[in-house]
């Protein structure tokens, strides 16, 4: 027991860490980065997709939520309510609640957003005609804000989320 809570624990804060990390980095340097240039934008996500990075990130995403999971349920005796009725259960609790949203923001709305807006970047570079050009930038546009605004409330939770495991064991 003792050995797979430490694998556990290794698993979930390593695997948390480079999620929120990317996340962030993502969140406050590297869509700012890109907004201004689509051409480079599109370069940028087709090097990510070369490299796995939508295939590494939600397998990433999944260990934090599953290992998370699994820490729960041992550490509440399988789940018994009474656990729940500390503050220490209810804080994992809220934080565990507060990942899953930022899980479902991060993997269900931001990553779609940016492999479309991938694609719409490859077209708008291949595109020279101007009725066409306007509408897949109105698109691309679009595109890119509701993945910055998904990824943006997908961080805030996942901060959320952090620091609410952080400071669980003393509430």
């Amino acid at each position: 027991m003792y050995a797979e809570l430490l694998i556990l624990r290794l698993v979930h804060i390593l695997s948390a860490i480079v999620w929120l990390g990317s996340g962030v980095f993502t969140a406050i340097f590297l869509i700012p980065a890109l907004s201004g240039s689509p051409g480079v934008m599109g370069q940028v996500v087709a090097g990510l997709q070369r490299r796995k990075y939508f295939v590494a990130f939600p397998i990433v995403a999944t260990l934090t939520i599953l290992s998370g999971a699994r820490l729960l349920y041992i550490d509440s005796a399988g789940f018994a309510p009474e656990y729940f009725d500390s503050g220490t259960g209810r804080t994992f609790a809220i934080s565990g609640a507060a990942a899953l949203v930022a899980f479902i923001l991060s993997l269900g709305v931001a990553r779609p957003a940016a492999v479309r807006a991938a694609a719409l970047s490859g077209l708008l570079a291949a595109t020279q005609e101007s009725p066409e050009r306007e509408r897949l930038v109105e698109q691309l546009d679009r595109v890119r804000r509701r993945g910055a605004l998904a990824t943006t409330f997908s961080i805030a939770f996942g901060i959320l989320a952090a620091s609410g495991m952080a400071i669980a064991r003393y509430v």
